[in-house]
């Protein structure tokens, strides 16, 4: 495949030497992206029980969402399965994932090749479809069909997500946004640059349900308090080392997330999840720590980075 950017071109290539027997495909009805299917044995593994999940996500947010669900399914065997991945393509020129504008604006072509070839990696290693292609079309209404997903998590995704896809899932579609939007802060692609706009001292990450509007879904749950403050109480304006802080309560907010709609559906619930109590659920240790202030010397060591793949290991 030589349709795309040099870098595109030999992320393909990598991923078809490491999910060899797997298929790269163009899809009819979306303007741009792929479907990557996984290697037959690969998934011939899968789990065939438990609350079918879709992960949609992208960047280190979208990968500590997946990896979350994905240790999950380890644990809980036939509680929870991973049917899918959808992901940004930010080497396609394009796709409509407002790139100048988001995250992905603050990495090379190189940094954005590793970040999603670490995801689709990862997923197709696991032998879990991926789709980097538009989500308002027919082609993706499709997939839909076929993953027959109960529940989508959304975390760091440059896709407006319409109705027919909301209205899918029947325990809900959620997303984690790394700002308080309780009250009123850091909607949108730039949450970290509202941060230091308003010289903010803290922050939270709102777990909500999705709406036609970006970031307007009713809340469900917050994160306790995290600390965006230097150590002499000034304000930083490093997005990424703020971006990075403010990601550390996601992997867990997502796990209990996913065990709470797990517990839903075997009791025989029915219906989306209105509630959590992140407050009352993670511990003085988890609260305190992300009360401590940013450290200049933790950035980009903070959170796994995708060259640090083994760490992502479940």
């Amino acid at each position: 495949m030589t349709d795309g950017s040099n870098l595109e071109n030999d992320l393909l290539a990598r991923l078809a030497v490491e999910n060899a027997g797997g298929e790269i495909t163009r899809v009819a009805g979306s303007r741009w992206g792929r479907l990557f299917l996984p290697a037959p044995e690969k998934a011939a593994g899968r789990p065939d029980q438990g609350l079918r999940v879709l992960c949609v996500g992208a960047w280190t947010m979208g990968l500590l969402a997946f990896e979350s669900l994905l240790s999950l399914e380890a644990l809980k065997p036939g509680g929870i399965r991973v049917v899918g991945l959808v992901t940004d393509d930010p080497l396609d020129a394009d796709a409509k994932i407002c790139v100048k504008k988001r995250f992905w604006r603050y990495y090379d072509e190189a940094e954005r090749e590793d970040y999603e070839w670490c995801i689709l990696h990862r997923a197709l290693s696991r032998g879990i479809p991926c789709y980097t292609g538009e989500v308002k079309s027919d082609a993706f209404r499709e997939l839909l069909r076929i993953w027959a997903p109960e529940v989508i998590v959304v975390a760091a995704f440059g896709q407006v997500i319409d109705r027919e896809i909301i209205d899918f899932p029947a325990y809900g579609i959620y997303n984690v946004h790394p700002s308080d939007l309780l009250h009123g802060h850091g909607a949108g692609p730039q949450p970290w640059e509202d941060l230091i706009e308003r010289q903010a001292a803290v922050t939270r990450v709102t777990l909500h349900k999705v709406s036609p509007t970006i970031d307007d879904g009713a809340v469900v749950g917050q994160s306790p308090e995290i600390n965006v403050r230097l150590p002499d109480g000034s304000v930083s304006g490093d997005v990424r080392l703020i971006g990075e802080k403010t990601l550390v309560p996601v992997s867990p907010m997502v796990r209990e997330l996913a065990l709470a709609l797990m517990d839903r559906k075997v009791s025989g619930m029915t219906g989306t999840l209105d509630s959590l109590d992140f407050e009352r659920i993670f511990d003085q240790d988890f609260k305190a720590n992300l009360l401590e202030p940013l450290d200049p010397a933790k950035r980009s060591h903070i959170l796994p980075l995708p060259k640090d793949e083994e760490r992502y290991t479940v």
